[in-house]
């Protein structure tokens, strides 16, 4: 085993830590927002574990799979941010 691979397989392992402390955050935060950042911070595990799994296999097209995760994560983070600015507003300051 080269020292590549123990660092593939740490960052994994890790990886693999983080994922689970971050649902356990998503299921049981204390309220919306929390949930919302622990939702964002999937997806940029999700990326990370994309780039991992590239660098493992050698096949460079994951690469753009991690981009494409992470364009979405974005765009789905905005829509989160934005629903939750609309839903904390006063009833009378809304405007539908």
């Amino acid at each position: 085993m080269s020292l590549l691979d123990a660092a593939i397989a740490v960052s994994g392992l890790l990886l693999a830590v983080a994922v689970a402390l971050t649902g356990w955050r998503m299921l049981r935060g204390p309220g919306i927002a929390d949930r919302a950042v622990a939702m964002d911070l999937l997806g940029l595990l999700a990326v990370s574990a994309t780039a991992l799994a590239a660098l493992a296999s050698g096949h460079l097209a994951l690469l753009d799979v991690a981009l494409g995760l992470g364009l979405v994560g974005f765009v789905g983070a905005v829509g989160v941010a934005a629903f939750i600015a609309r839903a904390s507003r006063p009833p009378e300051a809304r405007d539908d």
